[in-house]
C-alpha cells in the first residue's frame, strides 16, 4: 500500500469575514483564489475539511451561514468535480478525478472526512470485514472510539469496496 503525508495549502491570500460580507472585490478574489488553491493541492477534499482550512485562512472558529453561502457560490464557479461521500460533498480537480492509489496520512481528518476512494486503498490492504475492518481502520489513524457516524461511514465504504 502506498502512503504519503497529507499536504496542506498554507500560502493563504488575506481574507476577512468583514470584507466578504461587504462584498470587497479584493477580498472576494483572494477568497476564490484560496479555495481554488486548497482544492488543487488537497483534492479530493470534503466540504467539512475545506471549511476547516478556510477557518484557518480567516482566523475564525466558525464559518457562518452567510460566509458559507459566499464560499459555496465561489465553489460553483470553479472548474471542479463534485461527488458525494455519504455525509458530505467531495471536491476534485478535473485532472485528478478518482485517480487514487495512495492513502494520505497525518492530516487530523475525521474518518468520514477521508473520501471513500482514498480509504479503499487501506480497505483492500487490510483485507478484513465488518468490525475487524472498522477497528483496524480506526487504529491505523489513531482513533480509539468507533462512533455511530464513523460506523455508518465505514459500512458505506466497505459496501462500495466489496460490491459485486
Amino acid at each position: 500500500m502506498k502512503v504519503k503525508n497529507y499536504i496542506k495549502y498554507v500560502n493563504f491570500k488575506p481574507v476577512t469575514l468583514e470584507g466578504m460580507y461587504a462584498g470587497n472585490e479584493f477580498i472576494l478574489n483572494n477568497l476564490k483564489e484560496n479555495i481554488k488553491n486548497i482544492i488543487e493541492l488537497e483534492a479530493p477534499i470534503t466540504l467539512n475539511t475545506l471549511k476547516q482550512r478556510l477557518r484557518e485562512a480567516l482566523n475564525v472558529k466558525k464559518i457562518s451561514q452567510k460566509a458559507l453561502d459566499i464560499i459555496l457560490e465561489d465553489i460553483n464557479k470553479l472548474n471542479i468535480v463534485v461527488t458525494n461521500n455519504l455525509y458530505d460533498e467531495v471536491y476534485w480537480t478535473k485532472s485528478g478525478v478518482f485517480m487514487i492509489d495512495e492513502l494520505r496520512i497525518n492530516s487530523n481528518r475525521q474518518i468520514y472526512d477521508i473520501p471513500y476512494q482514498e480509504l479503499k486503498v487501506l480497505v483492500y490492504d487490510l483485507n478484513l470485514r465488518k468490525e475487524e475492518l472498522y477497528r483496524a481502520i480506526l487504529n491505523y489513524f489513531g482513533y480509539e472510539v468507533l462512533t455511530e457516524k464513523a460506523r455508518k461511514y465505514l459500512e458505506f465504504v466497505e459496501d462500495i469496496c466489496y460490491k459485486n
